[in-house]
């Protein structure tokens, strides 16, 4: 069975990004991923639009590091962004008021997650 790899999740990011959400924030998140499939990644959002570019692109404004799995597994919903960042499984540095807002500003597709082989948790 196939999984859904980081590259398959920061694709979909811009489908699962809720434009009303991100009113006022304009900001560069970027995502330095380590374990199979990491890499760097930042995330635009300006103008209630988001986009993303396989690169570090200065200033950000909020960094997230860890592992590809940890991200993958918060946003299939099996593990909470709040205690992974407090079981050191996540890290960040910069605005941590961008950083507490960020999973309302993202809704993923269970649906389409599982069709990429990725195992959902339904009860999130």
């Amino acid at each position: 069975m196939t999984t859904v790899s980081i590259q398959d999740l920061m694709n979909l990011l811009p489908r699962y990004f809720i434009p009303a959400q991100a009113k006022g924030i304009a900001a560069r998140i970027g995502f330095d991923l380590s374990g199979e499939g990491g890499g760097y990644w930042t995330v635009v959002i300006e103008n209630q639009t988001c986009r993303i570019v396989k690169e570090k692109i200065e200033p950000l404004d909020l960094t997230l590091s860890g592992e590809a799995d940890v991200v993958l597994d918060i946003f299939r919903g099996r593990l909470d962004a709040m205690r992974a960042y407090l079981m050191g499984k996540i890290k960040m540095a910069g605005n941590m008021s961008l950083a507490m807002q960020l999973t309302g500003l993202f809704k993923p597709d269970k649906d389409e997650l599982r069709a990429l082989g990725g195992k959902v948790d339904e009860s999130v």
